[in-house]
């Protein structure tokens, strides 16, 4: 009887969710490539492409000077090169989180909300979302910053320590 309790009580612990983690299927990793192109998640690869030909670039106009035009405009087909040669790579890191953080149930779920007229909209304004969203905290952020300012060096001299 103690033996089928257990039993029991560990079949319940190892349900997704419950305690144990879900195991990453194959069906699972599926959708999350599905999602993860769907939503183009992935662009920050791309991202990190116009990064990097903007540092290169910065970089060899300090060292050469004189470095022609020509020169610089072959950066961004090298480099995007090396990046669309390693996005499994990048794939292979991102699946991961999402399987740690969602189950496969929630996965479909937003595969299904992606594919519709406003999950496509929330995919298009994501981006634009994101950057207006940080402009208005950095000015928040820098609005904040004499009133935190002034509020830790109260406290400090309060405990002792004249700044």
């Amino acid at each position: 009887m103690v033996v089928a309790r257990i039993l029991l009580v560990m079949i319940l612990f190892a349900s997704p969710g419950r305690g144990f983690p879900e195991e990453l299927s194959a069906q699972k990793r599926a959708d999350i490539e599905k999602l993860l192109e769907m939503t183009g998640a992935l662009a920050l690869g791309r991202q990190m492409s116009d990064f990097f030909v903007t540092r290169f670039t910065q970089g060899l106009r300090q060292t050469y000077p004189d470095i022609p035009q020509q020169v610089l405009d072959v950066l961004p087909e090298e480099v995007d090169a090396v990046v669309s040669a390693n996005m499994d790579d990048l794939k292979a890191g991102v699946i991961p989180i999402y399987h740690k953080h969602f189950t496969g149930r929630d996965i479909e779920e937003m595969i299904e909300f992606y594919s519709t007229p406003l999950g496509q909209k929330t995919i298009r304004l994501l981006p634009v979302l994101m950057s207006e969203s940080m402009q208005v905290g950095e000015q928040w952020g820098r609005s904040l910053a004499p009133a935190i300012e002034q509020q830790v060096k109260a406290r400090l001299r309060k405990e002792g320590y004249g700044l």
